[in-house]
């Protein structure tokens, strides 16, 4: 990861975001909201490349958009 990256603000996220997507998603929402596929979410998420940005309750995972965002954006570079 370069040490000259910008990291995304509070402001940025809001701005981009705003009330037009709910804070909380589902992992199909959060696909849709990044241009990937539902499979690649649940992926991600077994892999553990989402740890800290939800919860399962029962069979429902709820993912936190920003801290899902911040993990994504701004986490560390993922090397497969």
């Amino acid at each position: 990861m370069s040490s000259n990256r910008k990291r995304l603000s509070r402001d940025e996220l809001e701005r981009a975001f705003g009330n037009k997507v709910p804070p909380i998603l589902s992992p199909e929402k959060l696909a849709q909201l990044l241009g990937l596929s539902v499979k690649t979410m649940y992926a991600w998420i077994a892999a553990g490349r989402l740890d800290g940005a939800f919860r399962k309750r029962g069979k429902h995972i709820l993912i936190w958009r920003d801290r899902a965002l911040d993990i994504l954006f701004d986490g560390p570079d993922w090397m497969d």
